[in-house]
């Protein structure tokens, strides 16, 4: 899964692109109710993508992503410029775009899209370029992840989310599986197997557990939430973080380890810790996410993957997800170009970059194609992120890290209850979140 494919594939999808003699009709996605635009000829385009940090020398995934630019410069008869990722360059599209010194391009993870969107960055996806009936083919999370206020403000190629690692060597895959009667495995079942594991200088279970990215599992799957989701978008005057079920969910997190209930793992235990006890053999099981695969090759690790347990053996958990997407400068002076290479890229990228990465995709039948199923850790994952919550995309999101993994940091320590704990964090968000809206 982890090999280099140098692959151009024609997505034999629904997805058909309608070509005229000198360019790309519109992204090539028309629905019967929408015109696209006569496209220029001849233009150069800029790309500022997230596959290459500074220092590093190989870069599979923008290898990858440039031989699917070239393809549409053959077809288009435009040019791309050699995409680069500035440092923090999420950060300077809100200056660098009305400075006309941005790309026409920006990628990235969804989530960064929403404060480029308060600054008035970027442009919505314009409706011929992913249609309505082109969206029905996509995962519902990669709608979601993309719409901000009733508007598309980018297309989405891939989807992340975390689950259970686990070593093969130390625990069983039987023990992921749910109980007889019962839809899915349960924390409970789970929590019984690794209190009878031996791991020989080593632990059952660990992870990042004072990180909100990964406590927002245990509190959506009691039934908390961030922002509450509506047809527009998610709404930053709901939130759920100090409900009932939050703070059920937050008080397991704290069970969990040796000053609580069950006393898996130390106080102290952290992702750096849990990651070298895991590439070391020393760990059962790891809740990270796809990105420390590489770790765990490296390592020569025989490893299988299965989604986070479900509290109540009927709902899926659900945890963060992260959609993988590109959006459109609103200052570009070739928006329609943009738009255009944003809609081939996009769906000619998700098999190729499932063969160099791992990405997995969000168009739905590919998701649950024989390619991406025939993995036992990517239809895992594919499974995971079917059931995951994205990430909300809005910019008052910025405001909610900070609060809740304080709030979390002083529960796993005992300084704090969850009620307490939760209360004084959604105070806080709030104080924020007026803050920076000016109040």
């Amino acid at each position: 899964m982890r090999k280099y494919l140098h692959v151009a594939i024609a997505l034999a999808l629904g997805l058909a692109f309608a070509l005229t003699s000198a360019h790309v009709s519109a992204a090539s996605r028309v629905s019967a109710s929408t015109t696209p635009p006569k496209l220029k000829a001849g233009v150069s385009l800029t790309v500022w993508d997230y596959f290459c940090k500074t220092g590093q020398t190989t870069c599979p995934e923008r290898d990858t992503e440039w031989t699917v630019i070239k393809q549409w410069e053959k077809i288009s008869k435009d040019k791309v410029n050699f995409p680069t990722n500035p440092d923090n360059h999420d950060n300077k599209m809100c200056t660098a775009g009305p400075a006309k010194q941005g790309p026409d391009l920006v990628a990235g993870p969804h989530n960064e899209m929403g404060p480029m969107v308060a600054c008035q960055t970027l442009s919505p996806v314009p409706a011929w370029a992913w249609s309505p009936t082109d969206k029905k083919k996509y995962i519902k999370a990669a709608i979601q992840s993309t719409t901000i206020s009733g508007k598309s403000y980018s297309m989405p190629w891939a989807i992340e989310t975390t689950g259970l690692f686990y070593n093969k060597a130390l625990i069983k895959a039987s023990a992921f599986a749910p109980a007889k009667g019962q839809k899915y495995l349960t924390w409970s079942k789970l929590i019984k197997t690794f209190q009878k594991l031996n791991v020989s200088n080593g632990l059952p279970f660990g992870w990042d557990q004072a990180n909100f990215y990964f406590d927002y599992a245990f509190i959506s799957g009691n039934g908390g939430y961030v922002f509450k989701y509506t047809k527009s978008g998610y709404d930053y005057h709901q939130i759920g973080l100090d409900s009932a079920g939050a703070i059920k969910g937050i008080k397991f997190i704290g069970d969990l380890n040796a000053n609580g209930k069950y006393k898996l793992y130390p106080a102290s235990m952290n992702d750096s810790t849990a990651g070298g006890l895991f590439t070391g053999g020393k760990l059962a099981a790891y809740y990270t996410g796809p990105w420390n695969e590489a770790n765990f090759d490296a390592a020569h690790l025989n490893y299988g993957f299965a989604p986070l347990p479900s509290f109540d053996g009927t709902h899926p958990s659900r945890p963060f997800s992260g959609l993988q997407v590109y959006a459109i400068n609103a200052f570009s002076a070739h928006k329609n170009e943009a738009a255009s290479l944003m809609a081939y890229l996009t769906t000619h990228m998700q098999t190729p970059e499932f063969h160099t990465s791992g990405r997995i995709p969000v168009i739905t039948s590919i998701l649950n194609s024989k390619t991406v199923q025939k993995n036992a850790v990517a239809g895992g994952l594919a499974k995971a992120a079917l059931a995951a919550a994205p990430m909300p995309n809005i910019a008052e999101m910025n405001q909610v890290w900070g609060p809740m993994g304080t709030a979390i940091g002083n529960v796993v320590t005992g300084k704090d209850t969850a009620s307490a704990a939760a209360k004084a964090a959604v105070t806080q968000i709030k104080s924020d979140i007026a803050k920076a809206h000016g109040g």
